[in-house]
């Protein structure tokens, strides 16, 4: 699972960097690298940073050994 865990989190980080890039430059790493956004490459790598997002909702219920870090704030 620890794979699974680190890929999930790599795919969103690239995910973030994406919109930001968009957000900020108006550039879309993904459709340069893969060409137009109708092409199975472009919709895979979407289908997969949107997949790593769902399977990340399980660290909402994540507590660290000992209880939660916001326990005594």
């Amino acid at each position: 699972m620890k794979i699974i865990d680190r890929a999930a989190l790599t795919l969103l980080i690239f995910g973030g960097i994406h919109l930001l890039l968009i957000g900020l430059f108006q550039f879309n790493i993904v459709e340069t690298l893969l060409g137009d956004p109708d092409q199975w490459g472009v919709r895979i790598v979407y289908i997969l940073i949107g997949l790593s997002a769902l399977w990340c909702f399980k660290y909402y219920s994540f507590t660290p050994r000992g209880g939660s870090r916001l326990k005594d704030r």
